[in-house]
């Protein structure tokens, strides 16, 4: 589905919960008038927008405030009725699915956070990060996968030990989210599991009621470079992600070195990070790249940042999906 249609997706839902919400405020007025043929004959007896139409024309200010005061004393006897035969008091009050925007999906001309929320559910299910977060979880992390019969010569322990070290720290970081605004550098060779700890992690936060954005370097980028250089085509998808990079409370960027490192996306991807750390949010980060490419090809501030904000967990190991293969031939 295009970003386009994904858009439209949505505002469609909130076309269906104002449907949904004036049927059931009709279905609730007519249960009242039955209930209550009085409140029927008070609510006939008393045309609010003509009352205050006529006295607005009157130009007088003794006839305007006489009318206002005699709608105050109609919406209290109003209520009293609801109340007194057994209905709560805002029985008939507008039912919004979202007070805060209405079930508009803006707040001025901002997308509210019920907005975002949808947006989520729709990037998971764009990115086929909700088919992989049912699979991948730490119930199904398999540390038999790395091998427990050598010693990596850079950190004198063996692959199985040093991802014994990699979950607890993993770990830590969930229980911690929220009370600290930690961030991970997650690094090793292709296939030893990066995006899958990834995923695990991004499972474990959502389920704990947080907001997740979850994009490859590619993908992020590519917006990036949609925004600043063909912003006409930015359809309102890359813009609503765009909206949250710096506000989501957990940012994801899986396989950083996959997109093309020039200067542009060294400034933007330095900005991003210099905007999360000052807004005390966490981000995690999945590279191929070993600690010295990372050096090597991306800013000096750059790698300042990573070196200085981030957890650095280097995952050692063979490649899995290799092993995987092995095993089902």
């Amino acid at each position: 589905m295009s970003s386009r249609l994904q858009f439209d997706h949505i505002m469609r839902i909130y076309d269906e919960r104002r449907i949904v919400n004036r049927h059931t405020e009709e279905s609730r007025y007519q249960e009242v008038c039955s209930a209550i043929p009085e409140y029927a004959s008070l609510e006939d007896s008393f045309d609010i927008s003509d009352d205050i139409l006529s006295a607005i024309i009157s130009g007088s200010k003794e006839a305007l405030n006489r009318t206002i005061s005699d709608i105050s004393d109609t919406e209290t006897k109003k209520k009293k009725l609801l109340t007194d035969n057994g209905f709560p008091a805002d029985y008939l009050d507008h039912i919004y699915s979202c007070p805060d925007c209405k079930d508009t999906g803006y707040i001025d001309d901002h997308h509210c956070h019920c907005f975002q929320k949808e947006l989520l559910n729709m990037l998971y299910n764009q990115t086929d990060l909700s088919l992989a977060l049912l699979q991948d979880n730490f119930s199904n992390f398999n540390i038999e996968y790395y091998p427990d019969d050598y010693i990596c010569s850079d950190n004198d322990t063996t692959p199985r030990d040093n991802i014994k070290r990699i979950l607890n720290i993993c770990r830590g970081f969930i229980d911690n989210f929220g009370k600290t605004a930690d961030n991970l550098l997650i690094y090793g060779h292709s296939g030893v599991g990066k995006t899958f700890l990834s995923h695990c992690i991004a499972k474990e936060i959502i389920e704990k009621g947080y907001s997740v954005i979850y994009l490859t370097s590619y993908q992020l980028f590519d917006i990036l470079e949609t925004k600043f250089f063909h912003k006409e085509e930015l359809d309102d998808m890359a813009s609503g992600i765009l909206s949250m990079l710096n506000t989501c409370d957990l940012l994801v960027i899986d396989d950083l070195g996959t997109e093309m490192i020039n200067r542009f996306t060294e400034v933007q991807l330095f900005a991003c990070i210099q905007e999360r750390i000052k807004n005390n949010l966490s981000t995690i980060i999945s590279t191929n790249l070993s600690f010295d490419d990372i050096n090597r090809n991306y800013s000096e501030r750059i790698f300042s940042r990573l070196t200085g904000h981030y957890k650095l967990l280097k995952i050692t190991g063979h490649d899995i999906r290799i092993k995987k293969a092995v095993e089902s031939a």
